[in-house]
C-alpha cells in the first residue's frame, strides 16, 4: 500500500498526472501561446490595411507588405499549432502508458476477492474509459485551456492600447463568464456528474453480461429487448441524459445566446462614436472583429468545464483502485514441514462489515481428501477462496504446513495451492497456451495434462489441433469441456494442494464422466479440498464439513448409508442437499 493516499482532487490531481510529463506540455503550451499570439497578426494587420486605404495618399507597396506578412502569420500560427498538438498528444499517450502499466501492477497486488466483488462493467469503465478521458484533457484541453486564457488576454491588452472604451465594453462577456461559469458547475451538477458515471457504470455491466448470455438467449429464442437488466440499463441511461440536457438547456441557451451576441453592444458604443468622430472606421471594424472575437477560446473553456467534471470523477474511481490497500507480501521463501491445512479460530468479514466465517476450526492432513458441503450462501467458497489468499482473515490463523499463508510470498503460495474454479475461462489464444498459462512446460508435458484431463482426443479432432485459436472460425467449447482445460492446467501446474468449487456444476453427464475420470489423475497424493453440492463428487472424501451460515457445523467421516432419522441441523436444506444421515467420527 502506498505511505498515504493522494490527498488531491479535481484540477489539482489532473495536473499532478500530466506533470509526469511537464517538460513536453510546457513546450506544447509555450507553442499555443505563440498560436494565439500569431493568430491575432493577420487581424492587426487587416486593421493597418484599411487604415492605409482609407488615406488620402495610399501606400501600396506597405499595403502589399502586409498582406504578405498577414499570410506569412497565418501559416507559421498553422504550424506552431500543429506542433502544439503533436507534443501534447505525445505526453497524453506516453502519461496513459504509465498509468495503465502501474494500475495493472497495482490490480496484481489487490486481493482477488476485491476484484471479485467488482462487476466487469465498472472495471471496464475505470481501465479503459476513465483512463482514456485523461487523454483527452492532456492532449487537447490543456493546451486549448493555455489558448484561451492567453488569446483573450493579449487581445484585450492590445485593444485597451487602441481605445479604452471600446475595450472596456468588450469585456462584458467576461464578466458574464464569471458570474455563470460557477453556478454552472456546482451545487446540482456535481450530483448529476456522480448519478452519469454510476448509470454508465450499469450499462457497462449490464452489456457485458448480455453479451456473455447471447447463446442461452439465442437457444431460448431471445432478443436484446426482452434481456431486462441490458436493456432496463440502456433505458435509464437514456433517460438520465435526457433529462439532464433538458433540464442544463434553458441556463445553457440563455449563456449561449448572451454571449453569442456580444458584439451588440460594441456595435452600439462603436457606431455612436465613429459617427461623432471618436474613433476611425478601421478602428470600428477592428473591434467588430477581435472585440468579439476572442470569445471563441471561451466558449471551449465553457465545453470544458463539464468534460473535466465528468473526466475527475473517473480519477477519483481510479485513484480509489490505486489506493485500496492490497495485500502485505513477504519476500523470505518459506518451508513447509508438509502439506497439511489449518484453520484455527478463523473469522472473516467482506467490507460491507457483513460476517462470512464465524470462528472455523479444521484441520486436513496431508494428501487426504476434505468435502466442503452446504446450502448456497454457507461459506464454502470463502474457505477456498481465503486458503489462496484471495482475501486475508479477519481473525484467527490459516496455515500451510504450519506456516501462517500471509507469511508466504505471493509466487510461492501460488505454487502450492491450485484451484479449478466453478466457472471456466478461455482466452483468445491457442488451445495449447490455454492449457500451458504461461507456465514454463514442455509440448510433450502440455499434451499429457491434457490426456488425464480427458480433453486430447477433442483437441486433436479440431481443424489445427493444439494450434487451434479458441472463439475464431467458430471454434467453441461447451462449459463441461472448458472446465477440463481448467483441470488440464491444475495437472500441469502439480501443486501440492488442490481446491476444487463445484467443478462439475455445468458439466452434461458424457463430461462429468469424463471430469471424473480426470479427477483420479488430479487428486493422487494431493491434499484436496471439494466444495460441492453433488454427493457424486465426494463419494471418496476422507472427511467432510458442513457449513451453515458461515458457521462449521458438524465434521467427521462419511458414511455411504441413508438411514431415515430426523435432520440434525439448522438448515433442513442440507440433508437434503448432501443425503447424509449420520457422519461416523
Amino acid at each position: 500500500m502506498k505511505e498515504e493516499k493522494n490527498k488531491k482532487s479535481g484540477i489539482a490531481r489532473l495536473l499532478e498526472i500530466a506533470g509526469r510529463k511537464k517538460g513536453l506540455l510546457f513546450v506544447s503550451g509555450f507553442l499555443s501561446v505563440m498560436h494565439a499570439l500569431l493568430s491575432l497578426v493577420p487581424y492587426v494587420l487587416v486593421f493597418y490595411i484599411i487604415r492605409e486605404l482609407t488615406k488620402e495618399n495610399i501606400n501600396f507597396s506597405l499595403v502589399n507588405t502586409y498582406v504578405i506578412y498577414a499570410i506569412l502569420a497565418a501559416i507559421i500560427s498553422m504550424l506552431v499549432f500543429f506542433l502544439s498538438g503533436v507534443l501534447s498528444h505525445i505526453a497524453a499517450y506516453n502519461i496513459l502508458f504509465e498509468l495503465r502499466k502501474f494500475i495493472t501492477a497495482q490490480v496484481g497486488k489487490l486481493p482477488m476477492g476485491y476484484l471479485n466483488n467488482r462487476n466487469s462493467g465498472t472495471l471496464k469503465k475505470i481501465l479503459s474509459d476513465d483512463v482514456e478521458r485523461i487523454e483527452n484533457f492532456i492532449a487537447h484541453q490543456i493546451p486549448d485551456f493555455v489558448k484561451g486564457i492567453a488569446l483573450p488576454i493579449i487581445t484585450i491588452v492590445y485593444l485597451f492600447f487602441q481605445d479604452w472604451r471600446l475595450a472596456a465594453i468588450s469585456c462584458v462577456p467576461l464578466l458574464v463568464l464569471a458570474v455563470m461559469l460557477p453556478k454552472m458547475y456546482s451545487g446540482r451538477n456535481k450530483k448529476l456528474i456522480q448519478d452519469y458515471h454510476q448509470s454508465l457504470e450499469e450499462m457497462n455491466a449490464g452489456i457485458v453480461e448480455y453479451v456473455r448470455a447471447m447463446p442461452v438467449m439465442k437457444i431460448f429464442g431471445q432478443s436484446a429487448e426482452t434481456f431486462d437488466k441490458y436493456g432496463n440499463t440502456v433505458k435509464r441511461f437514456n433517460k438520465f441524459v435526457g433529462e439532464w440536457v433538458k433540464s442544463s438547456t434553458p441556463g445553457f441557451a440563455i449563456f449561449m445566446s448572451f454571449t453569442s451576441n456580444a458584439m451588440l453592444p460594441v456595435l452600439a458604443l462603436g457606431l455612436y462614436l465613429y459617427f461623432q468622430n471618436g474613433v476611425t472606421l478601421a478602428t470600428l471594424l477592428l473591434f467588430l472583429i477581435l472585440g468579439t472575437g476572442y470569445i471563441k477560446p471561451l466558449f471551449a473553456l465553457n465545453n470544458m468545464g463539464i468534460q473535466i467534471s465528468i473526466i475527475n470523477r473517473g480519477v477519483e474511481q481510479i485513484d480509489e483502485l490505486l489506493y485500496t490497500e492490497h495485500l502485505l507480501e513477504n519476500t523470505a521463501v518459506q518451508h513447509p514441514i508438509d502439506y497439511s491445512i489449518t484453520f484455527e479460530h478463523v473469522s472473516f468479514a467482506y467490507q460491507d462489515k457483513n460476517w462470512g466465517l464465524q470462528n472455523i476450526n479444521f484441520t486436513v492432513p496431508e494428501k487426504t481428501i476434505t468435502a466442503l458441503v452446504g446450502p448456497s450462501g454457507a461459506g464454502k467458497s470463502t474457505i477456498g477462496q481465503l486458503l489462496a489468499r484471495f482475501w486475508d482473515v479477519t481473525k484467527g490463523e490459516i496455515r500451510i504446513g504450519g506456516i501462517d499463508v500471509r507469511d508466504y510470498p505471493t509466487e510461492q503460495l501460488m505454487r502450492l495451492v491450485s484451484f479449478v474454479f466453478q466457472d471456466s475461462f478461455m482466452f483468445q489464444d491457442t488451445m495449447y497456451e490455454n492449457i500451458c498459462m504461461g507456465m514454463k512446460k514442455s509440448r510433450e508435458e502440455v499434451e499429457d495434462a491434457a490426456k488425464a484431463a480427458q480433453i486430447h482426443d477433442l483437441i486433436l479432432r479440431l481443424p489445427n489441433g493444439y494450434d487451434t485459436l479458441f472463439g475464431q472460425s467458430g471454434v467453441h467449447l461447451s462449459g463441461g469441456e472448458q472446465q477440463r482445460f481448467q483441470l488440464a492446467r491444475a495437472i500441469l501446474k502439480d501443486a501440492p494442494i488442490l481446491i476444487l468449487d463445484e467443478a462439475t456444476a455445468f458439466a452434461d453427464p458424457e463430461n462429468e464422466i469424463k471430469i471424473q475420470q480426470a479427477f483420479s489423475q488430479l487428486i493422487k497424493d494431493k491434499t484436496v479440498l471439494i466444495i460441492a453440492h453433488r454427493l457424486s463428487t465426494i463419494t471418496d472424501a476422507d472427511q467432510i464439513l458442513v457449513f451453515d451460515h458461515g458457521e462449521l457445523i458438524d465434521n467427521g467421516k462419511q458414511r455411504l448409508v441413508w438411514t431415515h432419522v430426523e435432520c440434525p441441523y439448522q438448515s433442513k436444506g442440507i440433508c437434503d442437499l448432501v443425503h447424509l444421515g449420520h457422519f461416523a467420527s
